[in-house]
């Protein structure tokens, strides 16, 4: 009883916070002091149009990261749009995908906002997708992803509950995008599985100088970080093309063709295996091996990529990233002046877009 009644009182203190800026607002998962900056380096690029936004961030209360950084990082920067909301309802592996603790706040947070980004992060609980732990699987922030999978669920359902009514038949135009991580959640959350491990699943590879000996569009990250050879670290993003499904989100709905096989950054060992409920596949790797870009058949402005268009690099010529022991690059200058940087800057220009159609005017 004493649970309930805090849940709601939680989700009176959400819906007024909600109600009482007079913004729209927009959800930002894992709203950690880094994702902040994403978010607001796309804005002030004019990259993203939150013009008349509020973005809330929206995490558990028994997530591994310290949110105190995040609270510090905004006392710092007093007039950006930006707030925190901690949930604590009780959540776990055997209450996600259906009625739990958290739908009362979860149904606030989708009524008193117009979309929701989740970011990238580390591997889900493969129990989620009713698979063992491969060796190489790494869950480090199990609550984060019960409380990311869950949302998502109640927002588009899935085939875990055949029976669920999506909270977006009530708003069908809601933005929900992922990226890496967040479309992997996006999947299972929907009842699809991952793979756990590219190398070792798909190639049977497993060391890393055999990975790096691969043609560059069957690499998913940069392995050269797991080398150690006494430098500073490399980067573990990494450069490969992608190939664009006809008539999809990145076509059609950016203003791409098809033949584009843009570059783009990646920085990721698992991928989606299964589709879940409701999904199309809106792009792959030239190989075809792995799902780059998934789509909603029911709801026109859900979608997520697996690669990484948000990296601050890829807009900023002053960023340098160690590459190798003797080299290092600038993310910008690999793909400027070619339909790859276009693609970037049109995806997000469409993700604000969205958002702006989905304003109360």
């Amino acid at each position: 009883m004493k649970t309930v009644i805090r849940s709601l009182c939680l989700a009176f203190l959400l819906s007024g916070s909600l109600m009482s800026r007079g913004q729209d607002t927009l959800l930002l998962f894992h709203p950690t002091a880094y994702n902040i900056q994403v978010v607001q380096n796309l804005m002030d690029q004019g990259l993203l149009s939150l013009e008349g936004y509020h973005i809330l961030g929206v995490y558990h209360s028994r997530e591994v990261y310290d949110y105190t950084q995040a609270e510090a990082y905004l006392q710092s920067q007093p007039g950006v749009p930006f707030s925190l909301r901690g949930i604590q309802a009780e959540l776990g592996p055997d209450e996600l995908f259906g009625s739990n603790q958290a739908t009362p706040q979860f149904r606030l947070l989708f009524e008193g906002s117009r979309g929701a980004l989740f970011m990238g992060g580390p591997d889900i609980p493969p129990r989620l997708y009713h698979e063992p732990v491969h060796l190489l699987t790494s869950v480090t922030d199990p609550f984060r992803h019960y409380l990311e999978l869950s949302y998502i669920f109640h927002l588009l359902g899935g085939s875990q509950d055949p029976g669920w009514i999506p909270f977006m038949e009530g708003n069908r135009e809601y933005l929900v995008s992922g990226i890496c991580l967040g479309m992997q959640s996006m999947n299972v959350a929907t009842g699809g599985t991952l793979i756990q491990d590219i190398p070792t699943e798909l190639f049977g590879i497993w060391n890393a100088e055999e990975v790096l000996a691969l043609p560059a569009d069957q690499m998913h990250r940069n392995y050269n970080d797991l080398l150690n050879l006494g430098c500073e670290g490399p980067t573990s993003y990494h450069f490969h093309r992608v190939k664009l499904e006809k008539k999809g989100i990145l076509t059609r709905g950016i203003g791409f063709r098809s033949r584009t096989a843009p570059l783009v950054l990646s920085s990721h060992h698992q991928a989606v295996e299964k589709l879940g409920q409701g999904w199309q596949v809106a792009a792959t790797s030239m190989d075809e091996k792995i799902i780059e870009a998934i789509a909603h058949l029911e709801y026109s402005n859900v979608f997520g990529v697996q690669f990484h268009p948000e990296k601050p690099g890829l807009f900023d010529p002053g960023i340098l990233h160690p590459q190798s022991c003797n080299s290092t690059i600038n993310f910008q200058e690999a793909i400027e002046n070619t339909d790859s940087f276009t693609f970037h800057q049109a995806y997000w220009k469409k993700v604000g877009s969205i958002l702006q159609n989905n304003r109360v005017r």
